[in-house]
């Protein structure tokens, strides 16, 4: 249990000090704010440069992390905390090294590098801190508290909503629309990476079958892709024949396998989709037993 935690900790120590190299390196120098806290951070600290960025970030999450300490349970508040503070603290760090000239911050033309790196940056640390349980603070604290009081509400459109209204009033800040534009792209890779760290560790596709020979099927999928299925009868509602459903979910490198195992027989009816995550009992290592 200890090694878990200390890994945790590892994980989210990591997830700050690439988030840092992201908002120090990339978004500062080149004129943009990022979603949500860390661009209310962004924002002020252009207006105020001798205010480091990193203590507008701890002041701004201060009141909650006081919230999420009396309504959130304690590993998701002890893990946003430590999130917090560490990158506020590598932000801070990296004044100072920039100060004694280890640091050079990417200054060019070229902007939309910096949106996506930094989006890309940003978005690894989110993903690793909600994967353990936390949050990178901000918004995810307003909405973590109400989700609680409300678990039937879907936040994800307002969360969104209050993104691109922080995004817009960066134009006042900044006084160009290129400004707004990167900061769109920034949250675009910063999403698609979330949901990348969020999803299991493998793509997988699921394959429905009807079919009326479900017996044959069962041994091959059994014995050439080493996977088991889901056999269910159903009805045709044309016809009013008796069949059988196939439920199977593969790797998505066995797709063409399973393909070109499935043009063995007639009259199929197949159709597949990916699968974004899979638990439980999966089949995802050679000398897995087949259950």
């Amino acid at each position: 249990m200890i090694k878990k935690y200390v890994f945790n900790l590892l994980l989210i120590l990591a997830g700050s000090f690439v988030s840092a190299i992201g908002l120090y390196i990339f978004v500062y120098p080149a004129g943009f704010a990022p979603s949500g806290i860390d661009g209310i951070a962004t924002m002020l600290q252009e207006k105020f440069p001798m205010v480091n960025g990193g203590i507008f970030l701890f002041a701004l999450n201060a009141p909650l992390l006081v919230l999420s300490i009396i309504f959130l349970d304690k590993k998701f508040t002890v893990y946003t905390i430590i999130s917090i503070v560490s990158l506020s603290a590598f932000l801070v760090l990296m004044e100072v090294l920039d100060d004694q000239g280890y640091i050079n911050q990417y200054v060019s033309n070229e902007k939309l590098l910096p949106a996506i790196f930094s989006g890309l940056m940003l978005g690894i640390r989110t993903g690793l801190v909600f994967k353990i349980g936390g949050s990178s603070g901000g918004v995810d604290i307003v909405a973590a508290i109400i989700q609680k009081k409300n678990p039937y509400v879907n936040l994800e459109r307002y969360v969104t909503v209050l993104c691109y209204v922080i995004i817009g009033a960066s134009y006042f800040v900044y006084w160009h629309l290129e400004s707004i534009m990167l900061s769109i792209i920034q949250m675009f890779v910063f999403e698609m990476t979330v949901s990348f760290i969020m999803r299991s560790k493998r793509n997988a596709v699921e394959f429905k079958i009807v079919t009326s020979e479900p017996d044959a099927l069962r041994e091959d999928i059994l014995s050439i892709l080493k996977h088991g299925a889901t056999i269910v009868d159903s009805k045709g509602m044309f016809t009013g024949d008796n069949k059988s459903m196939i439920f199977c979910v593969v790797n998505i490198r066995q797709v063409p396998e399973f393909m070109k195992l499935l043009k063995k027989y007639d009259n199929l009816f197949v159709y597949s989709s990916a699968v974004s995550s899979v638990n439980g009992n999966f089949r995802w290592n050679k000398d897995d037993i087949v259950k």
